[in-house]
């Protein structure tokens, strides 16, 4: 079976992809997979030696009407999952929930990552056969929980949908020791009562380690559905505050390993980060290799059942 994921060579998209499933490979735009070319009705006019499409994201910069092109070009099944009810990356969600619409009444499957996500999808848009599939490890394996009484928030290089405002990042330190960890050259350089640690982009290994080092880790979000960061402070029994948006909270193991604070407010934040890092760590509840096992061979069925095999 041949599928075109979009993306296809992505972390969450290797972890997921089953065995005996060819994934055609990205195509290289200028160092990078996007805008991806199967977006585009035209790509469609032509034989494609596909099988079936599993989109991710990567379709914002389509307007709704050229999504509604694309549906009606695609000659073969699609698969969705929705990783982002809100997307991140704009501010006008409508559009973005246009987009989406669309796609779930082209698509054969939909997927979603947690059970408040698929209530949504019921909700607002009259999806009720939702298969939810849990987000994969992100390190490769839980790891032994250290301990650390401070909170971190990691910033990288400030995405659109991450607080900006240096006071909120003083108003948590007001309430728990903190450290900030921020690309060189981004903004927030100098944060009142915190440790602020300015750095190149990390290595996976000294990602974890700094990861691993803290108390707790803070969510940052104004907006969003799931956070694959989430899931890599999991893995490291690491507890998490995150905003009251989204699904975050869902998305944990377990209610042990998370703490909602109020988005946007900063000492709402640092308190919930106060209280997580006060318990100690938590150890990811489950066993992360059989669980990817069940995600690989959910996705093996759906793919099946959408090309009739």
């Amino acid at each position: 079976m041949r599928v075109l994921s979009i993306p296809a060579d992505h972390p969450y998209t290797r972890a997921i992809r089953p065995a005996g499933v060819e994934y055609l490979p990205d195509p290289d735009i200028d160092g990078h997979w996007w805008p991806h070319p199967a977006l585009e009705p035209e790509y469609w006019t032509q034989p494609r030696d596909v099988d079936l499409v599993h989109l991710h994201f990567g379709f914002e910069h389509r307007t709704p009407a050229q999504i509604a092109e694309l549906c009606a070009a695609l000659p073969v099944p699609l698969v969705l999952t929705v990783h982002d009810l809100d997307n991140p990356h704009l501010s006008d969600q409508a559009p973005h929930h246009e987009r989406l619409q669309l796609l779930i009444d082209e698509a054969c499957a939909l997927i979603t990552l947690t059970d408040q996500a698929a209530a949504v999808l019921a909700r607002d848009y009259g999806a009720n056969d939702v298969h939810v599939l849990p987000h994969p490890s992100i390190v490769g394996a839980a790891r032994e929980p250290q301990t650390g009484g401070r909170a971190a928030v990691f910033l990288k290089s400030l995405r659109s949908n991450v607080v900006a405002d240096p006071g909120f990042y003083a108003a948590v330190a007001g309430e728990v020791p903190l450290d900030v960890y921020v690309h060189e050259g981004a903004e927030l350089a100098s944060i009142r009562n915190a440790n602020v640690i300015v750095h190149e982009p990390m290595d996976d290994a000294a990602l974890y380690a700094a990861v691993g080092r803290a108390g707790a880790c803070i969510l940052p979000y104004t907006r969003g559905t799931h956070s694959g960061w989430l899931e890599m402070c999991r893995d490291l029994g690491v507890p998490v505050a995150v905003p009251d948006v989204g699904c975050y909270a869902g998305q944990a193991d377990t209610p042990a390993a998370v703490a909602v604070y109020r988005a946007g407010d900063g000492a709402s934040a640092g308190r919930a980060a106060a209280a997580l890092a006060a318990r100690g760590p938590v150890p990811y509840a489950g066993d992360r290799a059989a669980q990817l096992e069940r995600v690989r061979r959910a996705h093996e069925e759906i793919y099946r059942k959408a090309v009739g095999a």
